[in-house]
């Protein structure tokens, strides 16, 4: 990196290891795959993109439990960590309501095999929610061909890329790391 011909490239994957940390004792080689096809392939494009890419990353996934969550026992640790360091930041106007939700919301988004992305439907919480005071309606278990609880996660995803506090929050920690800690 260090004597790279693009040296804002190295600067942006470094930025973006960072903000979507992952820790590579808990997750092996699948730290390298999301070094490859998410930071890197995203780190100069768009953020609701490299969002997305990371949201589905097998790598984040399993490092913060998504992998474990279930609709009888949502895990909230990767809902918690996007609201929290992903996009909104700890102040962004969330409450553990939200986190809770949230926690649903993506239940059954989990990995298969050696490492990919995989929506399981026998884990899915199909009741009604409301997350950042939007309704999300109950939907039929039985549409297992068109994986509602992916779009139900996609639709939040998008509602945090388009929240004032998450423009708020990565411009300010931009800010931080290429130009000055206290930014006016």
């Amino acid at each position: 990196a260090a004597f790279s011909q693009r040296q804002l490239l190295q600067r942006m994957v470094e930025f973006w290891s960072d903000h979507f940390t992952i820790y590579l004792p808990k997750v092996g080689y699948l730290k390298t795959i999301d070094d490859r096809d998410v930071i890197r392939k995203h780190a100069l494009g768009r953020f609701p993109d490299l969002l997305k890419a990371s949201a589905k990353s097998p790598a984040m996934l399993a490092y913060l439990d998504q992998t474990n969550s279930r609709r009888v026992a949502p895990n909230q640790n990767y809902p918690r960590e996007l609201l929290e360091l992903h996009t909104m930041g700890v102040d962004g106007g969330y409450t553990q309501q939200d986190v809770a939700e949230l926690s649903r919301i993506l239940t059954g988004w989990t990995i298969r095999g050696r490492g990919e992305f995989a929506f399981n439907p026998a884990f899915h919480d199909y009741g009604p929610k409301t997350f950042l005071g939007r309704a999300f309606p109950a939907m039929d278990p039985m549409n297992y061909t068109n994986p509602a609880g992916v779009t139900e996660g996609e639709a939040v995803l998008d509602m945090l890329v388009a929240h004032p506090s998450t423009a708020r929050f990565i411009a300010t920690k931009l800010l931080r790391f290429f130009v000055w800690y206290e930014p006016s």
